[in-house]
């Protein structure tokens, strides 16, 4: 097969995009978001459930 040796090289640009928008997003999401996500499993909205 000819041109496959182009695939890794494709992957590996997708995952380093992936991973930098994900980055730019968690950061400007800002930490508000997570310490409320954090703390969603402490939260006791149905105390019947034991």
């Amino acid at each position: 097969m000819e041109g496959i040796e182009v695939f890794p090289s494709i992957s590996l640009i997708l995952f380093f995009a992936f991973f930098v928008l994900l980055v730019t997003y968690l950061i400007r999401s800002g930490k508000h978001r997570w310490d409320e996500a954090a703390n969603l499993p402490l939260e006791n909205d149905n105390p019947n459930l034991n």
